[in-house]
């Protein structure tokens, strides 16, 4: 193999080998990730999930050890592997709901953006550069013949590569609750035209529902893994963040009630998607509106965000309670 395809191979090694071991580490994030990319059920078998983190480390174990024909033949099934992730992440893109891949573990951001497309761009570019470096023979030997501008070009790309792997977006500050935000949490009028329909069709305005009680808004969308497991939640978090007033609001229309098995009375609806648009930006999501008319925490998007806003939102209230506890009662004098 000419020496310009030593680095791209062992990028390739690298990415598969880590990628591997943190699916081998989080067996339920693959899970995760599979529902959420929405995999083919074919291919998101059991069998499929406990095999494909031993095949990506095998495959990137072999692409340093093999040569000659096997190792081209281990160079084209990580071709395949990292061109079926593009294909995936790039439908995921696609779609209004956020999506999470969580491939590399606690490595850059478990999110799906155009940051992630172009992560697996660039891999599967790699991944190109080693099957055509593994037409030419060899496997990994010293490295002879090469330029420096060959060098320069696979210098470049394996640092590209390992950018957009360990890249992670800044916090938007969305997860933070009212009383507990940093100073740059802007909390924001909650629009007016921000509309839902209740199960009996009547129309309401989100802001003037959340007068006599802050309102946590849960946003969910039919045909969405992570908000079909958010949806059974949202009763419980009713109880557990009283006096909070939790709604799922579902994309979609009351005919809904009854086809999805968390849909209840308290379940409001968003048949046009105007106040997920107004307020949270996708699904699942929430979002905390203030009695005062702004919001009060978030929007937050994604299966664990919004678990991890309601953690939040539980312990701000449980300090809250706790403090009022402790405050000395007045005799009155």
């Amino acid at each position: 193999m000419p020496g310009p395809f030593v680095l791209p191979l062992v990028t390739c090694a690298v990415v598969l080998v880590v990628s591997g071991v943190a699916k081998l580490r989080s067996p339920g994030s693959l899970e995760r990730a599979m529902d959420s990319l929405r995999v083919p059920p074919a291919l998101a078998a059991r069998p499929v999930r406990v095999l494909l983190p031993w095949l990506e480390v095998v495959l990137g174990a072999g692409l340093l050890v093999t040569s000659g024909r096997l190792l081209l033949a281990t160079s084209v099934l990580v071709l395949a592997l990292l061109g079926a992730y593009l294909v995936l992440v790039g439908l995921a893109l696609r779609r209004p709901e956020p999506a999470d891949c969580g491939c590399f573990g606690a490595l850059g951001s478990s999110r799906v953006t155009a940051a992630t497309v172009v992560r697996n761009a660039l891999l599967v570019l790699a991944a190109a550069a080693v099957v055509a470096g593994a037409t030419r023979g060899g496997g990994l030997p010293e490295v002879v013949d090469a330029t420096a501008g060959w060098w320069l070009a696979g210098a470049a790309l394996t640092a590209a590569v390992a950018v957009a792997v360990t890249w992670r977006p800044a916090d938007d500050g969305g997860r933070h609750v009212a009383g507990t935000e940093p100073e740059d949490y802007v909390r924001e009028p909650v629009p007016d035209t921000a509309q839902v329909l209740t199960a009996d069709r009547r129309l309401l305005a989100v802001v003037d529902e959340a007068r006599s009680a802050a309102l946590l808004l849960v946003f969910l969308r039919p045909g969405c893994a992570p908000c079909a497991r958010l949806g059974p939640e949202v009763a419980g978090w009713r109880r557990d963040l009283a006096p909070v007033d939790v709604r799922a609001v579902v994309v979609g229309d009351p005919d809904l009630l009854g086809t999805l098995p968390y849909l209840d009375d308290h379940t409001w609806f968003d048949p046009h998607a105007v106040a997920l648009d107004l307020l949270a930006h996708g699904s699942p999501s929430a979002v905390l509106l203030g009695t005062d008319g702004l919001l009060a925490g978030g929007p937050v998007r994604g299966e664990e965000a919004v678990t991890a806003f309601v953690e939040e939102l539980r312990e701000h209230l449980l300090a809250a309670a706790a403090d009022t506890a402790d405050e000395p009662v007045s005799d009155g004098r």
